[in-house]
């Protein structure tokens, strides 16, 4: 089984990526921005991303997160910035096209427009921005907080399905421009890294109950056709034994002991965080940091 703590730190390597998916929901915000404090604190420069449009994270963190990496304030060494789906999409499809408008006629523009208004543009858009937003130098770890697990899955195995938007962006000619070469070896070394369990950490957050983690098992077998490993799966809202003091709340307890099993069963390998339930919402650093020391306070 992986130690939790190697997982979350960088390797000889280079830089450490660690995704956190799994349904809409469960917590990803909350432990993805409580694990990127939790590095920062060890002295860890640390780059927190978010590519879900719902996430809160500045909730969560108590500090405004903009498009740009910036510094979160009360923690040294984070940093933190989020993807806005839209302006990207308008980055990226205002690139194609000014370049296109150097080689093409306007009937050709206005044919390559069309096609650049589909879902799978926006897709690209993003994940260009992923790749520019986690190619920032600097950092030792980049934690991701990622959107809900089927639109994750969809941005990870984007750099298979690169092809398509690179014929758009070539047009009628013939071959790969040299500017398309660069962004499919990009692409390429993208996945690589995914791939690698010396750089990138895959994990699945989920609460103890069936549905959730039966989710984040049919995500984490589709990840391993394309060989990303999951190593860490995490236990959010666990209902502490201190805790379990009604009849309700005791048999609560017992029924999330099993699915835990459950999940140690499905996740063979994978090593295994527990978050506990806390009795109000994690809001600002104060409190990221109190559930610090109770989430990896005693782990050696």
């Amino acid at each position: 089984m992986y130690d939790v703590e190697s997982l979350l730190h960088p390797s000889a390597k280079g830089t450490r990526q660690v995704f956190f998916a799994g349904k809409g929901g469960v917590g990803k915000t909350t432990v993805a921005c409580l694990t990127a404090v939790h590095t920062a604190r060890q002295g860890y420069r640390t780059l927190l991303l978010t590519t879900d449009p719902a996430a809160h994270t500045g909730s969560v963190l108590g500090r405004k997160v903009t498009e740009q990496v910036e510094p979160v304030d009360g923690v040294s060494g984070l940093s933190a910035a989020k993807i806005d789906q839209k302006q990207a999409t308008e980055d990226y499809k205002k690139g194609i096209l000014d370049d296109a408008r150097a080689k093409f006629d306007e009937a050709t523009i206005r044919v390559m427009t069309e096609e650049l208004a589909s879902p799978c543009t926006e897709e690209m858009a993003a994940f260009q921005r992923f790749i520019d937003l986690s190619s920032t130098p600097g950092f030792d770890v980049t934690i991701f907080d990622t959107a809900p697990t089927g639109h994750t899955l969809r941005l990870l195995e984007l750099p298979l399905d690169w092809s398509e938007q690179i014929r758009l962006k070539a047009g009628a000619t013939e071959g790969l421009s040299e500017g398309d070469r660069q962004q499919k070896d990009r692409f390429d070394r993208v996945l690589d890294a995914m791939r690698d369990p010396g750089l990138t950490t895959f994990s699945f957050v989920m609460y103890p109950e069936s549905t959730p983690i039966l989710e984040a098992q049919r995500a984490s077998e589709e990840l391993a056709t394309i060989g990303v490993a999951t190593q860490l799966v995490v236990a959010n809202l666990l209902i502490a034994e201190e805790q379990a003091t009604t009849p309700f709340f005791q048999k609560r307890r017992k029924m999330q002991l099993e699915y835990l099993d459950d999940m140690k069963r499905r996740f063979v390998g994978a090593a295994l965080l527990q978050v506990p339930m806390m009795d109000s919402d994690i809001r600002g650093i104060d409190k990221l940091d109190m559930l610090d020391k109770i989430v990896f306070g005693g782990i050696a």
